[in-house]
């Protein structure tokens, strides 16, 4: 009775887990844009989108260095800040502990160009007397820089005004992901005439020893050394090279000295004792 209890008691723990696991609402990671008006122009923000996938999810601490006392952020690209409302992906944080949404992963707007994009999160917290009370606006301008894929995020200005409500802070972020080649620059990898060369060379000279090893053995029936294709060529290759080098090299007419005398020569010293006995 009492395994059974214990059993129930699991079984009860799981489904609580597996309720607020799919009812607990969850916080988007991805950047979504807000209401696009043109499909055209939905397209390309889709393409920027997915080129800084890499960036996707990073989390920066950024701190103000026009005012380093005063103010502190966190910035994310295309994901959420931790302790923040859901799709919150950029914060202003205050020297009193006081925090500003400074614009929404759901909210999004992203242009570029060839070797930049700007990013652009919207929906933050209201400004209270700047700004015509509008909501705060966050523009990451990602800089192409060919050695980092994360580079340094830096404030470059907080532009707010009384009257005005084209406010903004502006970021700027140096990755590689921004370096997009232009369709001109874009070369197609073509193989060189030695590479055509050598990959013809080893194509036909692999024909030629499996071919070759193949007939001697099958139809043949040669075993051992005997199964490489003209054996006998190459076993003397190495001689047939060095007698053509000593031909092309020594040009002149070789001596060599007798080892023995020939038939004629040891009759004509013979006959030449014989005279000199005669003549005594």
């Amino acid at each position: 009775m009492k395994q059974f209890s214990v059993l129930i008691h699991s079984v009860v723990e799981v489904l609580l887990f597996i309720q607020l696991f799919y009812f607990v609402p969850k916080c988007r990671a991805d950047c979504e844009i807000h209401e696009p008006a043109n499909p055209n122009n939905t397209k390309r923000e889709t393409e920027l989108l997915n080129i800084i996938k890499p960036l996707t999810g990073l989390v920066f601490d950024v701190k103000d260095a026009i005012a380093p006392t005063e103010f502190t952020y966190k910035i994310s690209i295309c994901g959420h800040i931790e302790g923040n409302a859901p799709h919150v992906a950029a914060v202003q944080y205050t020297k009193d502990n006081k925090s500003y949404s400074l614009g929404m992963n759901n909210n999004v707007n992203i242009m570029g160009g060839t070797d930049w994009i700007l990013l652009s999160y919207y929906g933050g917290s209201a400004y209270g007397h700047h700004c015509n009370s509008t909501e705060r606006v966050t523009q990451i301008m990602i800089i192409c820089d060919p050695d980092v894929v994360k580079g340094k995020l830096e404030i470059l200005e907080e532009r707010k005004s009384t009257h005005h409500s084209n406010c903004y802070y502006l970021f700027e972020l140096n990755s590689n992901v921004s370096c997009i080649p232009k369709k001109s620059e874009v070369v197609p990898n073509k193989l060189s005439s030695g590479s055509v060369f050598c990959i013809l060379f080893f194509t036909v000279v692999s024909v030629y020893l499996i071919c070759g090893f193949l007939y001697k053995r099958i139809v043949i029936g040669a075993k051992g050394l005997e199964q490489i294709p003209n054996y006998s060529f190459w076993r003397d290759f190495g001689n047939l090279q060095a007698d053509g080098c000593d031909y092309i090299c020594r040009w002149g007419p070789r001596q060599e000295s007798q080892a023995y005398r020939g038939i004629d020569d040891h009759l004509k010293m013979d006959e030449e004792r014989d005279d000199q006995l005669l003549n005594m």
